[in-house]
């Protein structure tokens, strides 16, 4: 434990890679808990251990891997086999029309959690990742009574109905959340740690339970969007980087890479 917070400390990290960190060090933590309430050590620790400890909640728990490899390397417990690392998601391009269907029965689907909903919306439409959707908080929706926008750039996008009303109806639910306390109060979506939102890697296993896989339908929706608009635009309104949108217009083979400068305001 100590080994991995040093390491930790050693260089600064971005958030992506802080997140990583704290879920290994928390998961390294909880599985010596776990496999002390079996009655064992890490010395003692057996394969049967680690494929029950595995199979109880595999996404959860995959990133106790580094801390158990670390821990087998060093001889501080038996060489044991560890369960493969699963792609949770097909890697294949998702289709246009297979994105448009997701979306659609995500806008439709009442009998689907309101915010597994909302956020799949944002990420098929929005072209966002899941990983900046949960840094929204509710001051970044807006509404004046016939138009929502969401603050994801510069001026702030606004939707479309009925994701309009789907993102209205969520921001108005979110208020009777158990766990919204009023440290979180300002998280859109607020998680079960007071003054934290909710955690990335938990909103996308909701999605994939919905059947929205978070990655290809962020670049499935963000390659139709640089077809459309010229890249520097799209960048801009989705907050993304010039050049994440340049090279999306690249991989979609997008007719704006080709199209010629000057003044396209004049017929």
């Amino acid at each position: 434990m100590r080994r991995l917070r040093a390491a930790a400390e050693k260089r600064p990290l971005g958030r992506s890679q802080t997140h990583q960190a704290k879920q290994e060090t928390t998961q390294a933590g909880a599985f010596l808990v776990w496999l002390a309430d079996r009655g064992r050590t890490i010395e003692h620790c057996r394969q049967a251990d680690l494929d029950a400890w595995h199979t109880e909640k595999t996404a959860t728990r995959r990133p106790t891997q580094t801390f158990l490899r670390w821990c087998m390397k060093t001889g501080r417990m038996p060489s044991l086999a560890l369960p493969p690392q699963v792609i949770t998601q097909d890697q294949a391009p998702l289709h246009q029309h297979r994105r448009l269907a997701i979306l659609r029965r995500v806008l439709n689907d009442g009998s689907l959690p309101p915010r597994s909903r909302t956020v799949a919306a944002l990420v098929l439409l929005c072209a966002q990742p899941v990983s900046r959707i949960v840094r929204l908080t509710i001051d970044d929706i807006t509404a004046d009574g016939t138009t929502v926008a969401v603050r994801l750039g510069d001026p702030p996008s606004p939707l479309p109905e009925p994701v309009a009303g789907l993102i209205r109806a969520y921001v108005h639910s979110r208020q009777h959340l158990p766990y919204a306390s009023s440290r979180s109060a300002r998280w859109l979506f607020p998680g079960r740690q007071p003054g934290q939102p909710m955690n990335p890697g938990s909103l996308q296993a909701h999605l994939r339970e919905i059947g929205a896989p978070p990655q290809r339908g962020r670049a499935s929706a963000i390659r139709q969007l640089v077809l459309q608009a010229p890249a520097p635009v799209i960048a801009k309104a989705l907050g993304y980087h010039d050049k994440t949108a340049t090279r999306m217009v690249t991989e979609a083979s997008g007719i704006w890479s080709r199209y010629a400068p000057g003044d396209h305001g004049r017929a």
